[in-house]
């Protein structure tokens, strides 16, 4: 008798161990939860803690004209697609015709000697001095560490954009003097493709 019932003792403990359970998948799914949200965390502690670019701007504001009313934002980076193999020439103007004026009161800007972090950025004024509205397009910049936005890319007459460009040294390695420009198309005959540029010296 008391044979059968350790071999059974033994039989059922054999059964208990197969069919003893593995890890739940909602353990699992749990953890990968919360592997989740702190990676999200992270991202965002990052994105809150960085520092915003020192902001620079050359000409005082009350010298300038009115800001525009916001009309198609542009924000323009590096694409060598966009950037002509050949300046587009002046166009002479239709007589007697409206026309838009493109005038920059300044249009290239040194922010002398920087650390690589963090970015720095400046702003120029792109002002409409004729008639008509000014309308800019293909806004560009001549390396991926350099990026513009321009608040309106209509601008009635009298009025202005704001163009904010924004210079990341740490993007690539960078050491000594650097130069970075940026580029926009405009309906003004006589001025249809404008240059901006930034330089400094990167410690």
């Amino acid at each position: 008798m008391s044979k059968k019932r350790t071999g059974a003792t033994v039989r059922a403990g054999h059964r208990s161990r197969r069919s003893a359970p593995g890890a739940s998948p909602l353990v699992w799914l749990g953890a990968m939860a919360i592997i989740i949200l702190v990676v999200a965390g992270l991202n965002v502690w990052q994105t809150v803690s960085a520092e915003p670019p020192v902001t620079t701007r050359t000409e005082d504001v009350t010298a300038l004209l009115p800001l525009a009313e916001g009309r198609r934002p542009l924000t323009g980076g590096h694409d060598m697609a966009r950037i002509p193999r050949q300046t587009p020439a002046p166009q002479p103007a239709p007589e007697g015709a409206d026309l838009p004026l493109v005038e920059l009161p300044s249009v290239e800007y040194d922010f002398g000697t920087i650390p690589p972090d963090p970015e720095v950025a400046h702003v120029f004024a792109v002002q409409n001095r004729g008639s008509a509205d000014l309308e800019i397009w293909n806004l560009v910049t001549s390396c991926g560490c350099t990026t513009a936005e321009l608040s309106s890319s209509v601008i009635p007459p009298g009025q202005r954009a704001d163009l904010l460009v924004t210079f990341d040294p740490d993007f690539h390695p960078t050491e000594g003097e650097v130069t970075r420009l940026v580029w926009f198309a405009t309906n003004d005959p006589a001025q249809p493709w404008v240059e901006v540029r930034l330089s400094a010296a990167v410690e």
